[in-house]
């Protein structure tokens, strides 16, 4: 039974009516009932195609398909397009949904999807289903499928290469970006806008680079120039503004996008950020710096303590000549010595013993002064009070000498410092211009005067003075300066220079002014404890070296400031007391109250919780540095502290004045 063309179903196919109405023949009696036409078109092709009727069946199938299911049109036709599947697949389900809706007239046109073939392999199909209708009026359904599997998993590849680009691009530590040649933002990814402290590409979107990027805009077109001419730029020194303002040095590296006619078109690349390696390599520099200094300083000490132990090798062994012949004399003589001459040669030796014990008292307190073993109890003093234990200690000397002593020092001269030192400084002055001063005379406790937040306070004396060559070797201990005083005194020469020890100590100063035959004038200097007016930055440490070394740090960064000591928590607790703190640089580990236990008491008094604290420790755990956060702690630094530390930190103290940079 052969049908009428259906021309008006499939125009293309005009011998595709010719189907038979049974669909179960032989497929080489169906093949030869197909024109010539229609086989070239059926078989010419690399798409699969398969014509089957209301009930599933395969009717017709192409070599193209039966190469995509790898089975034989003979195995195919005439059986459940199903046939093709794995068998673990819900075959029946599927054959049934498939009457459904051709029944219905509701099959789908396009289909994509993968299938479990019976071989057990599973290939990616594209299906595209009409309806064509045989000489009864009866619906087929023309299936042509191409087998997309290679094209699915290149695209796949391509598409799971394109998310790790993305994802490199994106996560990447080291700031990646893509500009336009006009200086538009094209694509960053998030270290780049961390880099420079933008929240999105939005905000990059809306900067002009040159303007806005740029600390200095003749570096874009520097590095354009490079770009255009070369194609690249290799570790480009440019300096970058951030969204905050601050700026940074960045090296670039990156190179031209072009078009097809070699039209510059854009930039990308990377920036390295060199900002930390350039503060690490000023820290060494400066850690270089202080190590030269501290050799040229061990240099001049060492050249100080050979002097000073040749001069001290004479003076420690002379006395022995003395003690130990009158040692002799009285052991080999006794039975031949008179009392009287008994009594002579033991006060000889007693005198030199006493001598050398003065010295090498002295020679030991400068020793523990110089080497820092002396831990120095500091707390606020009010000067007129130390100045007047030592007049009263020494009321009795002066008169013995019949030299008037007197102080006109007034009250509330406070300075810090420890309270025994400063009475060794002021005896020792006394001391020494009793002894140079002869009857009749004066030695005079006067000043008390503040300039700059500094008191001034002089020691005066009528006395014999002091030549002016010898100045200058009065406060150096290798020099043991030394003159007997005017009823015979001996002076071991160090007493002097432990007294400039103690000033320096103590951040003060002592100077000395002299005229033979007129007297001499001691002033001493002291900073206020408690300064009425400018900064007053607070220093904390139990470690002398580190109060002064913070201190130098502060005042090259804040000269105006006003710098306080405490050595201890309580001594810092007293100060804020007595003057209105600034800011107050703590160390940690202190004795009594540790800087944790000071944040904690500071800031439960209404009237000092508002002081910024900084602590400085050296542990450098992110818990405990977050504890010191959460007490209120403005900052926390890490041992050793820097000077760029401390300029950070102050520039964040509220209403501070802008730092003079060192």
């Amino acid at each position: 039974m052969e049908a009428q063309a259906a021309r008006n179903v499939f125009p293309l196919l005009p011998s595709l009516a010719r189907i038979p109405a049974v669909s179960r023949i032989p497929a080489s009696q169906k093949l030869g009932e197909l024109d010539t036409l229609f086989q070239s078109i059926w078989e010419g092709t690399i798409l699969g195609k398969r014509l089957t009727d209301e009930q599933g069946i395969i009717v017709l199938v192409n070599s193209a398909y039966c190469k995509i299911v790898g089975m034989t049109s003979e195995e195919l036709i005439g059986r459940p397009f199903t046939v093709v599947y794995n068998g673990n697949q819900d075959n029946a389900h599927s054959l049934e949904a498939y009457r459904r809706r051709f029944r219905s007239g509701e099959i789908e046109s396009f289909i994509e999807r993968e299938m479990s073939m019976r071989d057990g392999g599973k290939i990616n199909l594209e299906a595209t289903s009409s309806f064509v209708q045989n000489e009864e009026g009866k619906r087929v359904l023309l299936t042509v499928l191409r087998d997309v599997t290679e094209q699915k998993r290149a695209r796949r590849a391509l598409e799971e290469s394109e998310a790790k680009y993305r994802s490199l691009f994106a996560n990447s530590i080291q700031p990646m970006f893509q500009s336009s040649v006009d200086g538009k933002m094209i694509s960053v990814n998030n270290a780049f806008l961390k880099l420079l402290g933008y929240s999105s590409m939005e905000e990059l979107e809306q900067i002009d680079i040159a303007r806005d990027l740029y600390a200095n805009a003749d570096d874009r077109k520097d590095v354009q120039t490079m770009m255009h001419s070369k194609g690249y730029v290799r570790n480009a020194e440019i300096r970058l503004k951030r969204k905050n303002g601050n700026i940074i040095t960045v090296l670039e590296h990156a190179r031209t996008l072009r078009d097809e006619d070699g039209n510059d078109v854009g930039y990308e690349g990377i920036l390295e950020d060199t900002s930390a390696r350039k503060a690490m390599e000023k820290k060494i520099q400066e850690y270089v710096a202080a190590l030269e200094e501290s050799g040229k300083e061990l240099a001049d000490l060492n050249a100080q303590k050979d002097k000073l132990f040749a001069v001290l090798s004479h003076d420690l062994r002379s006395p022995f000549a003395s003690i130990l012949g009158f040692c002799e004399i009285l052991i080999t003589e006794n039975e031949t010595l008179s009392q009287e001459d008994r009594l002579q040669f033991t006060g000889f030796v007693r005198d030199s013993a006493k001598d050398q014990l003065a010295l090498v008292t002295r020679l030991l307190d400068w020793s523990r002064l110089e080497s820092g073993r002396i831990r120095m109890d500091m707390k606020v003093l009010d000067i007129s009070d130390v100045v007047r234990k030592s007049v009263s200690a020494l009321l009795g000397l002066a008169k013995q000498k019949k030299v008037s002593l007197v102080s006109t020092l007034p009250a509330d001269i406070k300075a810090q410092g420890d309270e025994d030192l400063m009475q060794e400084v002021f005896t020792n002055l006394i001391a020494n211009s009793l002894k140079f001063t002869p009857e009749g005379g004066v030695v005079k406790i006067e000043g008390g005067e503040r300039v700059n937040n500094q008191w001034t306070v002089r020691v005066c004396d009528t006395g014999i003075g002091i030549p002016e060559n010898d100045l200058q070797k009065l406060f150096k201990v290798e020099e043991k300066y030394t003159r007997k005083g005017l009823r015979g005194e001996k002076g071991t020469g160090l007493g002097l220079p432990v007294c400039a020890e103690i000033m320096q100590k103590h951040g003060a100063t002592m100077s000395v002014a002299s005229e033979v035959g007129k007297g001499s004038t001691f002033t001493l200097t002291f900073p206020d404890a408690a300064p009425q007016g400018g900064e007053n930055i607070l220093i904390a440490d139990d470690e002398e070296g580190v109060r002064i070394l913070h201190a130098r740090y502060i005042k090259r960064l804040r000269p105006q400031a006003n710098v306080l000591f405490a050595s201890t928590g309580q001594e810092v607790v007293e100060l804020t007391k007595h003057s209105h703190i600034s800011l107050i640089i703590s160390d940690f580990d202190m004795p009594k109250m540790n800087g944790l236990e000071l944040v904690t008491t500071l800031k439960n008094d209404a009237t000092t919780k508002d002081i910024p604290v900084v602590i400085v420790t050296g542990r450098d755990s992110e818990a405990s540095h977050q504890s010191f956060l959460d007490a209120g702690v403005l900052e926390v630094l890490t041992k050793p502290v820097v000077p760029d530390q401390l300029s950070e930190v102050l520039n964040r103290v509220k209403g501070s004045p802008s730092l003079v940079q060192a």
